[in-house]
């Protein structure tokens, strides 16, 4: 507890004079960035109670003391509050982005005793500023598009008024590769332009598949007929990755790895990826059935999905090969690796985006190399309510219409 005396005390009834069914979050910090007393609106915007958020408050890396150990404390003597943004996730699990206001209160020596801060919750400008950015990209991306098609087809009417067969020839066999090895938008850039400018992306859902048993089947059966295999398995997961606008970014070995929300960016690719990873699942079962039926071992797998911000782009010069960069990639692929045999989970940020619509249950915690810790969820169905079966492996009418609006 702090000692308060009457000057002090007469400015906490004045912030106690403020409604308590007030939106916003009021706090009092001691001049090092400790929370020693909040107003209900604190609650509502945190989901936590001052006593439950106690065991965050004194944490070295907590924002309020981080963000003061690195500022100027003559700052204060120029400026009469500070304000900065930073995104929370709230005990519901939920990120959500508050704006603080920071007001210092000073003694008669001009000394800091404390800080008053006033926070709003900005998700929803955010969000808006975000669909503004995704839109203007969108638009300009489909500008361009839409501009080589123009350009393809003049070229294609010159070469055929020129007789040139041969060209032309090649030509669809240029483009027929390239389109099979790189995304459409990036291969007309590419074809455009002679390059395909890396981007970054603020929300993407990774899907990271892996047969941790390839190499051991690789030493009990010709190489030949397991690649082949293999083949025909992701063949069929290439497909559904189509179906649900999921790119396929590459295969190693095992190794299985697609992205929502590239190259065109959108925000139902948390659901995306689920629907995915979900039909994934019962071809691998489908599959494993029947090798078991016919005496061969089956196809030992784990699924892992994450989503957050990659940077992406071409790669190569004779041969290209569209990839992502991030932590976000590393972060998919320990989920994989941490997820039991024939299972799904994904991170929380990911189960953030998809509550609404499928049943989840928490699992374990996954510590990350800044000692972060993720929470990881297995996925057991689709809600009932959007099932269009009783297992709530497909989603029914209502599902997809309330997805068509994200």
């Amino acid at each position: 507890m702090i000692e308060i005396d009457s000057q002090k005390l007469m400015e906490l009834e004045l912030l106690a004079s403020i409604p308590q069914s007030a939106d916003n979050s009021i706090l009092i910090l001691n001049n090092v960035g400790v929370i020693q007393w909040t107003n209900a609106g604190f609650e509502r915007l945190y989901g936590y109670s001052f006593k439950e958020y106690a065991p965050f408050n004194n944490n070295t890396n907590s924002s309020f003391i981080k963000v003061l150990s690195e500022t100027d404390r003559n700052f204060f003597k120029k400026n009469s509050s500070f304000s900065f943004s930073r995104s929370i996730i709230t005990k519901k699990g939920t990120v959500k982005w508050v704006q603080s206001t920071l007001s210092p209160v000073k003694n008669n020596l001009q000394e800091i005793e404390r800080f008053i801060v006033i926070e709003f919750d900005i998700t929803q400008q955010k969000d808006m500023e975000e669909e503004m950015v995704q839109r203007w990209e969108n638009t300009q991306t489909l500008t361009e598009h839409l501009e080589s098609v123009k350009d393809f087809v003049e070229e294609q009417i010159q070469e055929l008024n020129e007789q040139k067969k041969a060209l032309e020839i090649a030509k669809d066999k240029t483009e027929e590769v390239l389109n099979k090895v790189l995304p459409y938008e990036v291969a007309i850039q590419l074809k455009k332009k002679g390059y395909a400018t890396p981007r970054h992306y603020g929300k993407v859902s990774l899907i990271h598949l892996n047969i941790r048993n390839f190499f051991h089947l690789a030493d009990t059966m010709p190489i030949e007929e397991l690649v082949e295999q293999l083949n025909e398995m992701m063949v069929r997961f290439d497909g559904i990755l189509e179906n649900h606008f999921i790119e396929k970014i590459k295969t190693v070995g095992g190794s299985y790895l697609g992205a929502g929300g590239v190259p065109l960016r959108n925000k139902s690719n948390p659901i995306d990826a689920l629907l995915t990873a979900m039909e994934i699942q019962q071809v691998i079962i489908e599959i494993n059935t029947l090798r078991r039926q016919n005496g061969l071992p089956v196809f030992e797998t784990g699924i892992g999905i994450h989503t957050g911000k990659v940077i992406a782009g071409v790669v190569g010069k004779n041969k290209l090969s569209y990839d992502i960069w991030g932590d976000t990639v590393n972060i998919a692929s320990t989920i994989e690796n941490k997820t039991p045999e024939g299972k799904l989970y994904i991170s929380q940020h990911t189960f953030a985006e998809i509550l609404e619509f499928f049943d989840c249950e928490p699992r374990n915690k996954l510590v990350l190399g800044s000692n972060e810790e993720l929470l990881l969820y297995e996925v057991m169905r689709i809600k009932k309510q959007f099932a269009n079966d009783t297992l709530g492996l497909f989603p029914n009418a209502d599902f997809l219409q309330t997805l068509s609006k994200l």
